[in-house]
């Protein structure tokens, strides 16, 4: 039964071992970012979830397009020319979020909060 299970997800589906492989980044990822406390770190926050984000599209691109772009330049590009143009705005609003908290002021808590939306998101449409 397992077997069959297996075959079902990785065949049906259209899984490889290198989605597999983004899949199981994403998740570790992820497993870092509930360990962060968003008032203390809210860049870590938004790093780990732009992180877990790319991790994610990877997976779904894989999984939906067999294909996917090994960096994050020009990933809202790529994204809008698989006809993903919904992932594409997510992508590209929270490269947005990493980039004023890298380059700006701190970030506030909505701006965190957002981050994280983004990333529930955009791990629903890789898993669906």
């Amino acid at each position: 039964m397992c077997c069959l299970l297996y075959l079902e997800l990785v065949v049906g589906r259209g899984w490889n071992m290198l989605a597999e492989g983004h899949r199981k980044k994403a998740e570790r990822i992820e497993g870092s970012l509930a360990k962060l406390q968003p008032e203390v770190d809210p860049d870590g926050v938004i790093e780990m979830a732009w992180g877990a984000s790319f991790q994610w599209i990877a997976f779904g691109c894989e999984t939906k397009y067999h294909q996917h772009q090994n960096n994050h330049t020009r990933l809202g590009r790529f994204l809008n020319s698989l006809g993903a143009r919904t992932v594409a705005n997510w992508w590209d609003n929270l490269d947005q979020l990493r980039q004023g908290g890298w380059y700006g002021s701190e970030p506030d808590r909505a701006e965190v909060q957002e981050a994280v939306a983004l990333l529930e998101e955009i791990r629903l449409w890789a898993t669906h």
